[in-house]
């Protein structure tokens, strides 16, 4: 792919040699109030049949033959700039627009697709405010392939990029623990700090699907995005595509979060819908002059799960307060952000004692993070190879604290281990319902540091622009851990036991990238190409760690060649294609790195006394600790590529990409077995009548035995392969009913399964022995699904502003899902033993022998069939009114209609689906 892009770049030298007597004409577009580049400005000469487009960083470039233009510049929100200009050699025009909106007072209401050579959505405050979001969670339908969902406060909310969500039989999306690298791999950034959760240690250990615990666990599956609040956001730039080698430590894609920075009225918003309440306020303090500004800003939602039921509830609290100050020396520029935040979300979640039988059952979560930064930037206005450097460094400290309650009744006579330390040892019977406290006390500490340069030269037709960087990051968890009693556990088969947080080292990556943007002049079209690549490591780990100082190096290119531009039908049009190809690397989180200890505990001895329970029954128990670290555990890597294609006629634009993403080494817990050995006493032998207390085990008779048991181990065992095609069409706005229309889709085909082979054991019992405890196979299988889903979203956006009005109408599809369980081996290719611990090769005579031919699964051919399930269509309506200048009304309907038809599974039952509206309006008063 490489070599590709190298023999375009050459041809394009030669051909732009030929290119002598035009010239370029360049510069960089900014925000006049903070001097901020303002990225994908629009560039148009004349009138407009030549022009272009402005980068990411606010940089542009065409080349146009001598002679005197009108060069317009123009940008959402900004008024427009002509500049008149004389161009007889190379001419570099900077640009400083002003806020005010555009000459039509028209706004963008949806994502826009990137004009960046990455492939990626823009989504403005505009079509925040006109969407009515609750968290960020909402944003998402905006992208291609997503439709609107109802929030779900209740659960953690992950992210996944381009594809279609690991799904149950019947089509629904479920989470899943083996595939949250999805999530884990995304990165987010606020200001240009990332969230860091790889300190997240706070859970209850072996919640089960139902539990409370279970859908709010954080722990490795990155950003909860019902933290992130939307009112003080200015912009957001997914990039699902190949990331610059600025942004690291991830594999799937970057949400980069831009906050207001800038002088705004006092701004309060009142949002209310079937299931939350929401309130913010913020403004913007111009102070002195120079562009500094102060912003404060804070917020408060108040959700219920389900607004029948106030026992279950979520609640978020966020405050921020964020200064730009900006100074100017004859040889620099400075422009330095500061900023303090703070986020609380709470989770609680009771069981009606009316329903639960009056037991109690409690769950609450508090999580409180604060985090200060600071970032400055100097530019060189004079300098010839260097334009800007600039230090960040950010802090956070987060108290996350878990409780859980509970009143246990126990059934038939479980146990709990009461030792810490390896050997033989009593427990406990517990034969009385009882009441269970869990405490996890997580306070994890992130500290970044990054250094970054940036520059330009230009070489004839050539126009290079550079940048490098490097950074360190600090991550450690000083929580107390788990607390709780070992004789009250929170169920019966509990087998864990409390660990401190901070007793666990911390996490240190290094990482340093270097990238050149190219653009090359070549007559009337134009090459664009980004080579760059990172470095990561990490640093301060044990020598037996693989990962102990390995350095994983991302080489990344992109590159985008803009067809010289032609008229159709009295507009301008203008072709591009372009693709790219990376590699991306994440790196295990805290708890990958440094599991807890796994403790088997095997009953020796288990002696009722049905006379004296509480004074003559005996447990006794042999305890193994075990280290579960997985000292050769790899980075995840994912290997990414894309071509696409994009076409502008006049203010129509169409962006077609297709994209393949092929990840092997993901993280997940897989079960390994080992050998272990322990006496089985016979309790027959005991003589209840002779007893004065719990029985001696020193005249019993025992036999000595030796079993398999598996424990949890983190390995790179994780497949995810997506294919897809993204689009977006958007139309100029047909001016007899100010109504223009965008079309977004996205088909998605996402292959989830092992990337290692399995050990998977069998529930046969022969005699009074199950087969597990003498024989566990080792499987060459895949254990997983294959998903397609292709989904369209239409929206007519009617905009009157001379009323002050905004009306949309969104009829979202998907067209089918189709969901498809991979063929699995039956045969195992190797058994464990027993009997020596070791590996044996299945053979054809194992296949008949009376313990090992079980090892051979049986599967229904029907579990292997393709489930497809029928389109589904909603019609989403909203509505933006605003009345005289303080006050601004929204309302939404989404779901209004459906479509839901019928279908059959392929077991022959019959599916009827339903749908509800989610509906809800808000005031924002602007003072």
């Amino acid at each position: 792919m490489s070599k590709i892009f190298l023999t375009i770049l050459v041809i394009i030298s030669v051909a732009a040699d030929a290119a002598g007597d035009d010239f370029v004409l360049s510069g960089t577009v900014t925000d006049k109030g903070d001097g901020e580049p303002l990225p994908f400005a629009t560039v148009k000469v004349g009138d407009g049949k030549e022009g272009t487009h402005a980068g990411g960083d606010g940089r542009w470039a065409i080349r146009l033959p001598e002679g005197r233009y009108t060069v317009t510049i123009s940008y959402i929100g900004y008024a427009d700039v002509k500049e008149k200009i004389d161009l007889n050699s190379d001419r570099t025009l900077n640009t400083a627009l002003s806020a005010g909106g555009n000459s039509l007072g028209e706004v963008v209401v949806t994502a826009s697709e990137n004009r960046s050579l990455t492939s990626g959505s823009r989504i403005d405050r505009d079509a925040m405010a006109h969407l009515q979001p609750t968290s960020f969670t909402d944003l998402l339908e905006l992208l291609p392939g997503n439709i609107s969902k109802t929030p779900s406060m209740g659960q953690v909310n992950s992210i996944a990029l381009r594809e279609t969500g690991f799904s149950s039989p019947s089509g629904s999306t479920t989470a899943s623990a083996d595939y949250a690298i999805s999530a884990l791999g995304t990165s987010f950034l606020v200001d240009g700090v990332a969230i860091n959760t790889d300190a997240s240690l706070t859970e209850v250990p072996g919640a089960s699907s139902g539990d409370a615990a279970y859908v709010r666990n954080t722990v490795n599956r990155g950003v909860d995005m019902r933290t992130i609040p939307t009112d003080n956001i200015e912009s957001v730039e997914v990039m699902r595509g190949i990331p610059s080698a600025e942004y690291g430590n991830l594999t799937s894609g970057v949400v980069n979060i831009r906050r207001i920075r800038r002088a705004t009225p006092w701004t309060a918003r009142f949002k209310a819908d079937e299931y939350s309440k929401l309130f913010s306020l913020g403004k913007g303090f111009a102070v002195g002059g120079a562009g500094n500004v102060i912003n404060v800003d804070l917020g408060y939602l108040d959700s219920k799960i389900d607004p029948r039921d106030n026992l279950e509830n979520y609640k978020r609290v966020n405050a921020s307060v964020r200064a730009r100050l900006r100074w100017e020396r004859p040889s620099a520029v400075y422009h330095w952000n500061l900023s303090a935040d703070y986020t609380g979300s709470f989770d609680n979640a009771k069981a009606d004692p009316d329903l639960n039988q009056r037991k109690i059952d409690l769950y609450k979560s508090r999580y409180n993070r604060f985090g200060v930064a600071s970032d400055l930037n100097v530019t060189f206005p004079r300098a010839a190879w260097i334009e800007s450097a600039g230090l960040s460094v950010s802090a956070s400290y987060t108290s996350d604290r878990l409780t859980r309650q509970k009143q246990v009744t126990p059934n038939g006579t479980p146990l709990a281990p009461t030792s810490m330390e390896e050997g033989v040892h009593d427990g406990r019977y517990l034969l009385s319902p009882y009441l269970a406290d869990f405490m996890s006390d997580g306070r994890p500490v992130d500290i970044t540091a990054r250094l970054r340069a940036a520059g330009s030269a230009a070489m004839g037709v050539w126009l290079h622009k550079y940048k490098a960087g490097a950074e360190y990051t600090f991550v450690k968890n000083y929580g107390k851990g788990q607390i709780y009693d070992l004789l009250r556990p929170l169920s019966g088969g509990w087998t864990t036991r409390p660990r401190a947080f901070s007793d666990i080292p911390a996490l240190n990556t290094v990482s340093a990238y270097v990238e050149d943007g190219i653009t090359v002049l070549a007559g009337a079209g134009k090459l664009e190409a980004q080579l760059g690549a990172r470095l990561i490591a990490l640093t301060g780990l044990d020598s037996r760690y693989y990962l102990s100082g390995r350095p994983y190096i991302d080489p990344r290119v992109n590159a985008e060649w803009t067809f010289p531009s032609f008229s159709v039908g009295q507009l301008p049009m203008t072709v591009s294609i372009g693709g790219g190809y990376g590699m991306t690397t994440r790196m295990p989180t805290i708890d990958y790195l440094f599991p807890q200890v796994h403790y088997s505990d095997f009953v020796q001895l288990g002696y009722y006394d049905v006379r004296h329970p509480e004074e003559y029954s005996r447990v006794n128990l042999r305890t193994y600790i075990t280290d579960p670290t997985n000292y050769e555990l790899r980075a995840a890597r994912n290997r990414k590529w894309e071509i696409r294609l994009g076409m502008t006629w006049g203010s129509n634009r169409l962006s077609v990409t297709y994209f393949d993403e092929r990840l092997s080494s993901g993280f997940r817990y897989s079960t390994v077995y080992d050998t272990y050995t322990y006496r089985s006493y016979d309790a027959s032998a005991i003589n209840p009548s002779t007893l004065t207390g719990p029985p001696s085990l020193d005249d019993l008779p025992y036999t000595d035995r030796t079993i398999l048991d598996g424990y949890s181990r983190v390995t790179n065992g994780t497949r995810i392969n997506k294919q897809g095609i993204e689009l977006q069409l958007t139309t100029a706005r047909w001016q007899p009913l100010r109504t223009a229309l965008t079309v977004t889709g996205a088909w998605f085909h996402t292959l989830y399964s092992n990337s290692q082979m399995l050990y998977k054991p069998v529930n046969t019992v022969i005699g009074n022995t199950a087969v597990s405890d003498l024989y566990v196979g080792l499987y060459d299988t895949t254990d997983g699904r294959a998903n397609d889903r292709f989904s369209t979203g239409f929206m007519f956006d009617t905009q009157i502003p001379r009323w002050g009005l905004i009306f949309t109408t969104t009829i979202q599809t998907t067209w089918w899902t189709k969901q498809r369980r991979l063929e699995e081996n039956p045969m195992p290719v190797s058994y464990l033993s027993a009997a020596d611990g070791l590996l044996h090769p299945f053979t054809d005579a194992d296949t008949r022998d009376p313990m090992l031919q079980h090892l051979v699964n049986t599967y229904s051919p029907g579990v292997f069939e393709t489930q497809r399930v029928p389109m589904a269509m909603y019609v989403n309506l909203k509505a933006t009114k605003q009345i005289g200048r303080w006050l601004r009304i929204s309302a939404f309907v989404n779901r209004i209609i459906d479509y839901l038809p019928d279908y059959y599974t392929n077991s022959g039952l019959k599916v009827r689906r339903t749908s509800e509206a989610y509906f809800g309006m808000e005031a924002t008063v602007t003072i």
